[in-house]
């Protein structure tokens, strides 16, 4: 529906640019993919017939994405050339750095400053088009005070703008805005009169009694007849509005009559409607003004709980809102979708305890499993002969014994190394060389009573599972990779893994063997799949004692 929408607008443009002389991007973006949504956003859309009847050039989209935003702005920027007044009107969520300000498109992701200034709409592109007709150009920039991180360089946020010469800049909420417009297309309207109207604030170019669009030339009719008319269809339309009381016919009866003799009271009735619980639960966490890392042991904490937020990123979008609303409906609180203060604490406690709970579910395990392997290795490893330290690794490959059977395996190869003949210890180096399954059938062919029989036979058989592991460990790498963990977070979990005693090696940030042993050990003790990579899970875990209490 977005790009048919799109190109009905680019048609009417092109079709309508012969006779019009004036311009307008309209672009309203409530529903984003990876972050908070925009309450309203799309609203300013809905006066775009508006702007078109007063004879603008009107391209006008709802939940625009990438491709999109780059098509509309091409098309404005060709049409803009032309025209004598340009109107930019630009609601949902923006990022900024010191210099630049990107207008988001609705399937953003936070990221790299690259591939934002790639998907994203920069404002001093705008702005440089609007900087064509100074004293005839409005940009309307319409968002909330949502705050934090966007990537590196980046906040999410308008940021300043350095508007050109003869630019008029209205900001607002996105219903503030879409009513602003509404004033703003009629004939005469002081611009000035326009600040606070709707909570709506000037900045940039404005003086009194500037108007955007000029009256229209004045008629000679029948005044009290028209009077009469109008107070009649405004009453007529009232009646409607209150009959079917809800929020879209107070908006119809407000667009048909922004001066009506009961605007207030549909306005008023709109308030009341819209003050709902869903309405103050968003303002409630607002005002905690949650930062980014306080955002993320949130969702960590909904993790721990298994409320999938589809990621741990500091950004409250739809997976995580979804998410705190399934918690709060298992915890028999109204499902808003937001959180207040003693709901976090709330939840929190709850994840603490799921951690506790969760240790020592592991802890019993890792018990049990420590007595099988330590029984195991009494049996087979513990009398130092050969075939017992390979019936141990092959039963335990990341047992506690493990590093000492493979050191002893060492030792026993390096002495039939040294009493075996020339010719059958250069068929095995060549063997070893190319580390290759044929390699080693080769080596069994040419020398089947061999001093490294077992060892090739062995090998053959570690080859031939990773060839069956290949594909789970290539999900697991890239799962890992898609975490971004920072040297200090490998760190942490090494040094997590290191006072469990799981021997991951040197605490380095370093994931070399030892750690990658250590990382299957903690997955074998909690049921986890025992791939040696870490998952979101994983790091929720074994990092549950650091992230606990937001409010402490």
């Amino acid at each position: 529906m977005r790009h048919l929408f799109f190109a009905t607008a680019i048609t009417l443009a092109s079709t309508a640019s012969v006779i019009a002389d004036d311009a307008a991007l309209i672009i309203g973006i409530e529903d984003y993919a990876a972050l908070n949504d925009l309450r309203r956003g799309d609203e300013v859309s809905s006066q775009a017939q508006r702007f078109q009847r007063q004879g603008f050039d009107v391209i006008s989209l709802d939940d625009a994405e990438s491709d999109d935003l780059f098509d509309a702005l091409s098309t404005f920027e060709d049409t803009a050339s032309d025209s004598d007044r340009l109107l930019v009107v630009l609601a949902g969520r923006f990022a900024h750095t010191d210099h630049e300000t990107y207008f988001l498109p609705s399937d953003a992701r936070p990221g790299a400053l690259s591939d934002v200034a790639r998907t994203a709409l920069p404002l001093s592109q705008v702005m440089s088009i609007l900087s064509q007709t100074p004293g005839r150009a409005i940009l309307a920039i319409s968002s909330d005070s949502l705050v934090g991180d966007f990537g590196p360089l980046l906040q999410i946020g308008v940021g300043d703008l350095d508007l050109p010469q003869g630019v008029t800049l209205l900001t607002g909420a996105p219903r503030s805005i879409a009513q602003t417009l509404q004033r703003l297309a009629r004939p005469g309207e002081n611009i000035a009169n326009l600040e606070n109207s709707r909570n709506v604030q000037l900045g940039g170019f404005y003086m009194e009694g500037q108007t955007f669009i000029e009256d229209a030339p004045a008629v000679a009719t029948p005044p009290a007849t028209t009077t009469t008319t109008d107070r009649r269809a405004d009453i007529l339309a009232w009646r409607q509005a209150d009959s079917i009381d809800t929020i879209e016919a107070y908006d119809n009866y407000i667009n048909a009559f922004p001066d009506g003799q009961f605007a207030a009271m549909a306005a008023n009735r709109i308030e009341a409607m819209t003050d709902t619980p869903e309405a103050r639960a968003e303002r409630a966490e607002q005002a905690l003004e949650l930062n980014r890392d306080q955002r993320r042991e949130i969702q960590r904490d909904l993790t721990l709980l298994e409320f999938n937020t589809r990621g741990i990123d500091g950004i409250f979008g739809r997976g995580t809102r979804a998410a705190i609303a399934a918690w709060q409906r298992t915890n028999n609180i109204a499902e808003t979708s937001f959180l207040d203060r003693n709901q976090i604490t709330r939840l929190d406690a709850q994840a603490e305890r799921r951690a506790a709970e969760l240790e020592a579910e592991a802890e019993r395990r890792r018990e049990e499993r420590l007595a099988q392997d330590l029984a195991f290795w009494e049996e087979t490893g513990a009398r130092d002969d050969e075939a017992g330290l390979r019936a141990y690794l092959n039963r335990f490959p990341d047992g506690e014994f493990a590093e000492v059977a493979q050191t002893r395996l060492d030792t026993i190869e390096r002495r039939k190394r040294a009493e075996t003949d020339a010719r059958d210890r250069q068929l095995w180096d060549e063997a070893r060389i190319q580390d290759t399954e044929q390699a080693y059938r080769d080596y069994l062919t040419i020398a089947p009573d061999g001093a490294f029989r077992q060892e090739a036979e062995d090998r053959i058989d570690d080859l031939t599972r990773a060839a069956q592991l290949t594909d789970r460990q290539r999900r697991a790498i890239q799962e890992e990779n898609a975490l971004n963990l920072n040297q200090n977070t490998r760190r942490s979990i090494e040094s997590r893994m290191e006072r469990l005693g799981l021997k991951p090696g040197r605490v380095d940030g370093v994931f070399d063997d030892d750690t990658r042993r250590a990382i299957r050990r903690y997955q074998a003790a909690r049921n986890l799949e025992q791939t040696g990579y870490i998952t979101e899970t994983f790091v929720v875990r074994i990092l549950a004692d650091s992230v606990r209490s937001i409010f402490r």
